[in-house]
């Protein structure tokens, strides 16, 4: 009962983590709605039935636990976004450290979204209408 209720707050704590990440794109979302997943798995079938059926987020988890990545569609928008809100941070900001930070973190983003695999079209209409 206690490491149901251990995977439960640690699930809910990374769904947490996942929506700041949709919004701040210093953190990655998918990595952290798949850990929530698997935490509620393991704590909550209602919970975790809640994430994989929801209709923005569950096709995603469904689809890269398949094996089958992301569109490229959705790396193109995530890249983007994460481009458009730390570009002019690099440059406007007078500190140095801070722009050397967020540049190598462009860099990393775009070297993460590269390796992941990207998934089909045929892959990602047939896991829609699934």
């Amino acid at each position: 009962m206690l490491s149901r209720i251990f995977f439960v707050i640690l699930g809910l704590f990374f769904l947490f983590l996942g929506i700041i990440g949709i919004l701040l794109p210093v953190l990655p979302t998918t990595p952290f709605l798949l850990a929530a997943s698997f935490c509620f798995l393991k704590g909550s079938s209602r919970l975790h039935l809640w994430l994989t059926s929801h209709p923005v987020w569950g096709p995603r988890i469904e689809r890269i636990r398949n094996g089958g990545g992301l569109t490229l569609k959705e790396k193109i928008i995530s890249f983007s976004l994460a481009f458009c809100m730390i570009t002019p941070i690099i440059i406007f900001s007078s500190s140095l450290h801070l722009r050397i930070f967020l540049a190598v973190l462009l860099i990393v983003k775009a070297i993460v979204f590269i390796r992941i695999r990207t998934a089909k079209f045929e892959d990602h209409v047939k896991n829609q209408g699934a």
